[in-house]
């Protein structure tokens, strides 16, 4: 999930939260309740002042046209500070040295950079640290990913976007002055949430700490189903910090940093603990450090606490390492892109080289706009940030974005380079797994699709349906008060509603009339409606005559004025699939996620147009590509009418999803499934 805009009045029980329960889903309602107010203390901290740019691109007023521009100043104002970090890393494959022979991130490659202070680049000069931005540290991504150093960008952003940032963010001046120094010299940071038997859920981890007073210090359980698993970074003598409930079953949620043991301890003799430290085996970022963690009665200095809630601090972080993960793609896509066009140049195919070919070129197009793609959005973003503005929206686009144009321009690499792109010496090979996994890390894109629609229509949805969704769940209750049967439950007020349940529909009615926020609600139909109308004499207007884009290349205008009252339109998008789902929009996961993407396609479009307005003209040409094709992609997703066709799907997947549920889908009932890497039960 992810954190509401500055201005919104969604309260720590938000409507999403209220919505759930309404609907009988009492324990998502309370993990949602507890998610999303982890989320609006993390914005609290953050100090936005203005709303965010995703929110008025559709509900107004309109960004104007230097905000929407800034981002490109990134790149103007920060081209050097840190190429003495890149020069130094790719010095070390040039001369063979980057990785050792089991393909890990060599000891050289790391003393390297670490002279050049990347792995305290943004930590203040006062801990020993370069005192870089975000934007410039975004830009040294994009490079090491760029020259095949992309496990040494991901190194680098755990480190400082998660690990730095949360010291920085939350951490007291004494524990600073005591981690910071280690990071900036170079010693490695993980953050440890995600368990054997816990996934993206922050706020199901079983990992505990209990106070031990003798010895003035925390003990740490994480073992079995609660060890920490996949945790990037985490490494014998490095630095982590740990998720963990205070006590064991406790509700409140903290944040521990503490140094690892140098080796594995067994518990016995001098040692009343343990530690364990290994490799969780995964295939995607094999060159980094990914560990799984596991602690019995762990000593963690009572001083170590982060005075914050774990998961706050959490999402405190994610912004910066969505934006960094959007750098590190715009730097693997123009590394595929590079390896692609010098292979289509000098290959002989049917007809002359495989450069001059239409398909060869489209797919080297869709590397090179994805990488533009990401950088713009990236920047952007970064840009946002250090103007004030809520990034509720912006950021998770930016990363389900940039994940998504990496995975394409990892098919469309292949396709130019045919077989030697599976090659096991093709950095385009030991990209792969990693392009993958950009989709899952960093939030699940599907799902941050889902939280950006919630969070960008916060203020809409409480002022305006809060109302209506409130009568729904007014008549699910009995006389007593009393939840009635879920099978009696109504969760959508539609014909077939009226015909079972007269009645209890009619009291709906009577009750929804007689609330402001239906009047409300009406008012803005109106009101919208009315603007809409007035606007379309406007629509006949030339676009070049327009000076809202006469800063964008020829090329863009047309397309970024399109996008833009795309944009204006999914405000009726929104309301349309409230209207027709009502209390069920909270289980019908998939018009969210496609309206979500419907936004992350024109966000894009302009995002890219105003950025390449201050860039060269091969760029414009690559980002007048790049727009037809979102525009395409945007083209080929209908919402408000296929409503009754995606009901219709949701039965079919409902049907299909019970089969495989009972294990009675005989697609696969005679094959017998592997066991899990690490099972939690």
């Amino acid at each position: 999930m992810s954190a509401t805009s500055p201005e919104s009045t969604q309260s720590v029980t938000s409507t999403a939260a209220q919505a759930l329960a309404a609907a009988g889903d009492a324990e998502q309602a309370r993990d949602v309740g507890a998610l999303d107010e982890a989320a609006l203390a993390a914005q609290k901290r953050l100090g936005a002042t203005r709303r965010g740019l995703v929110e008025r691109l559709i509900y107004g007023p309109l960004p104007a046209v230097e905000e929407l521009a800034s981002g490109a100043s990134i790149g103007r104002r920060s081209g050097t500070a840190g190429e003495s970090v890149v020069a130094a890393a790719i010095d070390c494959p040039a001369r063979g040295r980057a990785f050792t022979a089991d393909e890990k991130l060599s000891a050289e490659l790391r003393r390297a950079v670490a002279a050049e202070k990347a792995y305290g680049f943004t930590v203040p000069s006062e801990f020993g640290g370069a005192g870089a931005t975000y934007g410039e540290l975004a830009l040294t991504e994009e490079a090491l990913a760029a020259n095949g150093l992309g496990a040494l960008a991901v190194e680098v952003s755990g480190e400082l976007t998660i690990g730095a940032a949360s010291l920085l963010g939350y951490g007291t001046d004494e524990q600073r002055k005591t981690f910071l120094p280690m990071l900036a010299e170079g010693r490695l940071m993980g953050f440890a949430l995600t368990e054997v038997g816990v996934g993206v859920n922050a706020k199901k981890v079983q990992a505990y700490v209990e106070l031990d007073e003798q010895n003035d210090c925390w003990r740490l359980n994480a073992d079995g189903a609660r060890a920490k698993f996949y945790i990037t970074n985490a490494t014998h003598g490095g630095l982590v910090g740990l998720v963990a409930r205070i006590g064991q079953g406790g509700k409140k949620v903290g944040l521990f940093v503490t140094e690892l043991p140098e080796t594995d301890v067994e518990r016995g003799g001098d040692h009343d603990w343990s530690f364990r430290c290994e490799s969780t085996g995964v295939s995607a970022f094999v060159a980094n450090y990914n560990s799984k963690l596991e602690f019995e009665n762990y000593p963690i200095p009572r001083g170590n606490q982060i005075q914050a809630d774990g998961v706050e601090v959490l999402f405190y972080c994610l912004r910066m390492g969505r934006c960094m993960l959007a750098a590190m793609s715009a730097g693997y896509q123009r590394m595929l892109a590079a390896d692609a066009a010098h292979f289509a140049r000098q290959r002989d195919g049917v007809g002359g080289r495989v450069i001059k070919h239409e398909l060869p070129r489209l797919n080297l197009g869709r590397c090179v706009g994805g990488a533009l793609q990401a950088r713009a959005l990236s920047h952007l973003s970064l840009q946002q940030d250090a103007d004030g503005v809520d990034l509720a929206g912006l950021r998770d686009l930016t990363k389900s974005a940039a994940s998504g144009t990496a995975m394409e321009s990892q098919v469309a690499c292949e396709h130019v380079l045919g077989g030697r792109s599976f090659h096991t010496t093709a950095r385009v090979s030991d990209a792969r797994a990693n392009l993958h996994v950009f989709g899952i890390v960093e939030g699940e894109d599907d799902l941050i699709l889902m939280g950006m629609i919630k969070d960008v229509c916060a203020r809409f949805t409480d002022r305006y349906m809060a109302g209506m969704l409130g009568v729904i769940q007014s008549i699910n209750v009995d006389a007593g008060g009393e939840p009635v049967a879920r099978e009696d439950r109504i969760v959508r007020i539609g014909p077939a509603t009226v015909w079972r349940h007269p009645k209890r529909c009619a009291q709906a009615t009577l009750r929804l009339l007689g609330t402001g926020s239906f009047w409300s609600l009406v008012g803005w139909v109106a009101r919208n409606a009315a603007v809409d109308v007035l606007r379309l004499p406007g629509r006949l207007v030339p676009t070049a005559w327009l000076p809202r884009y006469r800063s964008l290349p020829r090329g863009l205008r047309g397309v970024t004025r399109w996008a833009e009252r795309k944009l204006r339109g999914r405000r009726w998008t929104y309301l349309g699939i409230n209207l027709w789902f009502q209390l069920e929009l909270t289980r019908a996961q998939i018009p969210l996620q496609r309206l979500g993407k419907t936004i992350e396609h024109l966000v894009s479009i302009v995002a890219l147009a105003f950025h390449v307005s201050q860039q060269d003209r091969s760029q414009q040409r690559v980002a007048t590509l790049q727009c037809e094709l979102l525009r395409q992609k945007f083209d080929g997703i209908r919402i408000l009418s296929r409503l009754r066709s995606m009901d219709a799907m949701r039965g079919m997947i409902e049907e299909v999803g019970r089969d495989l549920e009972r294990g009675e889908c005989t697609m696969i009932s005679d094959v017998e499934p592997q066991s899990f890497a690490q099972p939690w039960e």
